[in-house]
C-alpha cells in the first residue's frame, strides 16, 4: 500500500461539517472626479497619449535627422577634397609646362656695363727690303730657312737645270773621292801635313770630350758631336782637295772641266745686302719705302695681297726667289679720326697693341709724323720691336690703350638680324590713337594699323609679320600733296627679342662696340632696348610672337 506523499495528501474534514468559505476583499470604492479633476484627468490622459505617440514618432525622426546629418558631413568633406584635387592637378600641369618652356628659352635682365675693347684701326707696314729674282729657269735649292739671318754676298740658293747637273755632280763626287783617297795615302808627304795633323787631333779631342757624356739621359750631345766632327772633316777635305800636286794633276784638271760644265747649268743666287730671309712678297718692296711715305693714301691701307714663294717648285727666269729685310726698324702708316689724335705731338711715344691671329703683341712706338685732314689724320709710327712676327704681312690691325665703351651690355647670342619693311616717315598716319598707313585699293583707301619696330630721320621700319606686305600701295603725304607709294624695300636690322611678357617681341639695337662674348648697346631709343628689360639669352631659334612661358 502506497503511502500518500505529503504533497498529495488532503486534509479530511469531519462528516457533517460545513465547508469553510474564503472571504474576498471588498472591491475598492469607486470615486468620481469633480469637474476640476476631470480637466486634470483629460490633460494627463492627453499627455500620456502624447508621450506614447512621441515615443513612437521620435525614433523615426531621429533616424532621418541622423541620415541627413551624415549625408551633409559626407558632402562637406568630399567637395573640398574634390576642389583641392582639381586645383592641384591644374597647378602641377602648369608647373610641368613652365619648366619645359624654361629649358628651351632662357631669359636675362639687361643692365648697364662696359667693354674695354677699344676701336681697331688698320695700318700699312713699311720696311727696308728687297726681292731677288731668278736669272734662269730651273729648280731652286736653298741653303737657308725663313727667318734666318743671311750675311752679305752669301749664296742663298742655287738654281739648277737638273736634267744636266745631276750627272755632272755625280761625276764630281767620284773625282773628289779619288782625290781624297790619293791624298790620304800620301798624307805624310803633303805640304799641309801639319795642318791636317792638327785637324785630325781636333777630331780626336772632340770625340774624347763627348765620350764622358755617354751615360747622360739626354742624347742631344750626339748631334753636337756629329756637327763638330763633320766640320773638322770638311776642313781636312778642303785642304786635300785644294792642294796642287803633280801626281793628282790629271784628276784635278778633269774636275775643273766638270765644274765649268756644271757652272754653265746652274746659277748661285747671292744676297746683295745682309738681313732676314723671307719667302713672301707683294710687289711693293721697291716702291713703298721711307722716301715714299708722303704719297701713301688711305685707300692703300689694308688692300695689299701677299704672295708666297714655294721652295719646292721650279722657277722661270724673272720669278721671285726670296726677299731680304735689311733692317729691324719698321714704320706703320694709319689714318685715325681727328678726335683720337687730338693734342698728339710729333716725337711722342705711343703704345700700340698689334693683333696677330688670336694673340695681341704690345710695342712701343715713336710718333714720326701727323697730317691732320678734314675728318682723319695720317699718322706714321716707327718701332724697333716685334718686326719679325709680321715679316710676311703688309697690313695689320691695332688698337690704342685707354678706351672704354659704356652702355647696355647684352650677350652676342641674344643678337639676331631681321629684315624689316622700310617706308618713308610721311607715310605713317595716326587714327584713334593707333599708328598705321592708308592702304590704297582702287579708288578707296583703308587705314591699316602697323607695328613700328624702329625709325630714323627718313624712314620707319615695320615688322613683316603684320598685314602690310611688299607690293602694297599706300599713300605718302596728306591732302593735295598725297601720292601713292609702293612698298618695295626691306632693311636688315640687328636686334634682340624682349621677353617682358609671355610673347617674344623684336626690338632693334644700335651696337656701339663688341667683343667675342658681349656687345654694348646704345640706350634711350624710343622703340629700342631699355635698361632692366628681360631679353631672350639665346635668340637663334626664336620667332616673333612665340610664346615664352
Amino acid at each position: 500500500m502506497k503511502k500518500d506523499s505529503s504533497k498529495n495528501r488532503k486534509k479530511k474534514r469531519p462528516h457533517g461539517a460545513e465547508p469553510k468559505v474564503r472571504r474576498q476583499a471588498p472591491p475598492p470604492k469607486r470615486t468620481y472626479p469633480t469637474t476640476g479633476n476631470l480637466n486634470r484627468l483629460d490633460s494627463s490622459y492627453e499627455q500620456s497619449r502624447g508621450e506614447q505617440s512621441n515615443r513612437e514618432i521620435r525614433p523615426q525622426k531621429e533616424v532621418q535627422r541622423t541620415r541627413r546629418k551624415t549625408r551633409r558631413i559626407r558632402v562637406s568633406r568630399v567637395l573640398p577634397m574634390f576642389v583641392f584635387m582639381v586645383i592641384a592637378v591644374y597647378l602641377f600641369g602648369q608647373m610641368l609646362t613652365m619648366s619645359a618652356k624654361k629649358t628651351e628659352v632662357d631669359v636675362e635682365t639687361v643692365d648697364y656695363g662696359a667693354l674695354d675693347t677699344p676701336e681697331r684701326y688698320s695700318g700699312l707696314i713699311v720696311r727696308d727690303e728687297y726681292v731677288v729674282a731668278s736669272n734662269r729657269t730651273g729648280q731652286p735649292f736653298y741653303q737657308f730657312s725663313e727667318g734666318e739671318y743671311v750675311s752679305k754676298d752669301a749664296v742663298v740658293c742655287t738654281v739648277k737645270d737638273t736634267s744636266s747637273t745631276d750627272e755632272l755632280e755625280s761625276k764630281l763626287d767620284e773625282l773628289d773621292m779619288d782625290i781624297l783617297k790619293s791624298q790620304k795615302n800620301r798624307s805624310d808627304l803633303s805640304a799641309f801635313s801639319e795642318d791636317i795633323e792638327r785637324v785630325e787631333e781636333n777630331i780626336q779631342r772632340g770625340v774624347d770630350s763627348f765620350a764622358g757624356s755617354s751615360m747622360k739621359s739626354d742624347a742631344s750631345y750626339f748631334y753636337d758631336m756629329k756637327e763638330q766632327v763633320q766640320s773638322f772633316m770638311t776642313q781636312r777635305n778642303e785642304i786635300w782637295l785644294t792642294e796642287n800636286v803633280d801626281s793628282l794633276s790629271q784628276l784635278t784638271e778633269e774636275k775643273s772641266q766638270y765644274e765649268e760644265k756644271l757652272a754653265q747649268n746652274l746659277s748661285s743666287i747671292q744676297a746683295k745686302e745682309s738681313g732676314i730671309l723671307c719667302f713672301s712678297y707683294d710687289g711693293l718692296e721697291e716702291t713703298l719705302t721711307k722716301d715714299t711715305l708722303e704719297g701713301v693714301t688711305e685707300g692703300q691701307v689694308g688692300e695689299t695681297k701677299t704672295k708666297y714663294i714655294s721652295k719646292a717648285k721650279a722657277v722661270s727666269e724673272g720669278d721671285p726667289l726670296f726677299k731680304i729685310v735689311t733692317s729691324n726698324q719698321w714704320d706703320i702708316v694709319a689714318y685715325l679720326p681727328n678726335s683720337v689724335v687730338l693734342n698728339w705731338e710729333k716725337g711722342e711715344s705711343k703704345v700700340l697693341n698689334l693683333q696677330l691671329d688670336d694673340e695681341v703683341l704690345q710695342i712701343n712706338t715713336k710718333l714720326e709724323s701727323i697730317e691732320v685732314g678734314e675728318k682723319k689724320a695720317k699718322v706714321v709710327f716707327s718701332s724697333y720691336e716685334q718686326m719679325e712676327p709680321f715679316i710676311n704681312q703688309r697690313s695689320l690691325e691695332f688698337y690704342l690703350e685707354g678706351t672704354i665703351v659704356e652702355g647696355l651690355k647684352v650677350p652676342n647670342d641674344a643678337i639676331v638680324e631681321k629684315s624689316l619693311i622700310s617706308v618713308p616717315t610721311d607715310c605713317i598716319m595716326e587714327s584713334m590713337g593707333n599708328q598705321g598707313v592708308l592702304l590704297v585699293n582702287g579708288s578707296n583707301t583703308k587705314f591699316l594699323a602697323v607695328s613700328i619696330v624702329s625709325y630714323d630721320d627718313e624712314n620707319d621700319y615695320i615688322d613683316q609679320n603684320g598685314e602690310l606686305k611688299l607690293g602694297d600701295v599706300i599713300l605718302q603725304g596728306t591732302g593735295e600733296n598725297a601720292a601713292q607709294y609702293t612698298v618695295s624695300e626691306l632693311s636688315p636690322k640687328s636686334g634682340v627679342y624682349i621677353a617682358n611678357s609671355s610673347m617674344a617681341k623684336f626690338v632693334t639695337i644700335d651696337i656701339l662696340d663688341q667683343n667675342q662674348e658681349y656687345a654694348i648697346i646704345r640706350s634711350g631709343a624710343t622703340y629700342g632696348l631699355q635698361a632692366f628689360d628681360l631679353i631672350v639669352s639665346n635668340a637663334k631659334n626664336i620667332k616673333e610672337g612665340q610664346s615664352l612661358y
